[in-house]
């Protein structure tokens, strides 16, 4: 009884600071949606743990490569003769912790959804959850403006690690229960 009052406490504190504060209603419908999946009862079937600690796997390589992609536009103008820019080095720092913070607050309540809209499904579930994961970027528009053209670059380069760790999990598995 009393992990039912501690997490109607806990969920009334976070809804009243995200339902009380100054964000956009975008902002707080995105951040309610995102708190709801944390309940028990919502969390226990969309969240396994091995599932999770993949999906913050492929968060965090998708992250690292498309800080790495903008690092090497930022290395490519050192090359050209122009002088090192601090400031662009120390964006691409600021690029990595926002795809990151981005994909793991976002990404993996989405991905998970993906993967729980799509479990029964055989035939075409890489093009399903290709589009379950284009459009809740496009959906980033709501609270990001243009900004959501980046969002989809991740969700994209997210969703493609996410399957590549998915099939070498499920390879992984196979081979286990072969031997």
């Amino acid at each position: 009884m009393y992990k039912v009052f501690l997490y109607s406490l806990v969920f009334s504190i976070l809804a009243f600071i995200v339902w009380g504060s100054f964000f956009e209603i975008e902002i707080k419908i995105a951040i309610s949606l995102i708190m709801l999946t944390f309940l028990p009862a919502i969390s226990k079937r969309f969240y396994s743990w091995d599932a999770t600690i993949r999906k913050i796997k492929a968060a965090l390589y998708a992250s690292l490569f498309l800080t790495g992609f903008a690092l090497l536009l930022s290395i490519g103008s050192i090359i050209k003769g122009q002088h090192i820019d601090f400031a662009s080095l120390w964006f691409t720092l600021f690029l990595f912790l926002i795809f990151l913070l981005g994909s793991v607050v976002y990404g993996v309540p989405v991905s998970s959804f993906s993967d729980l809209a799509t479990a029964r499904v055989t035939r075409y579930r890489f093009a399903l959850a290709f589009i379950v994961h284009l459009g809740f970027g496009l959906i980033s528009y709501l609270f990001l403006g243009p900004l959501m053209y980046f969002a989809l670059i991740v969700a994209v380069v997210f969703f493609l690690f996410d399957e590549f760790l998915r099939k070498q999990t499920s390879k992984h598995r196979e081979t286990k229960m072969a031997t």
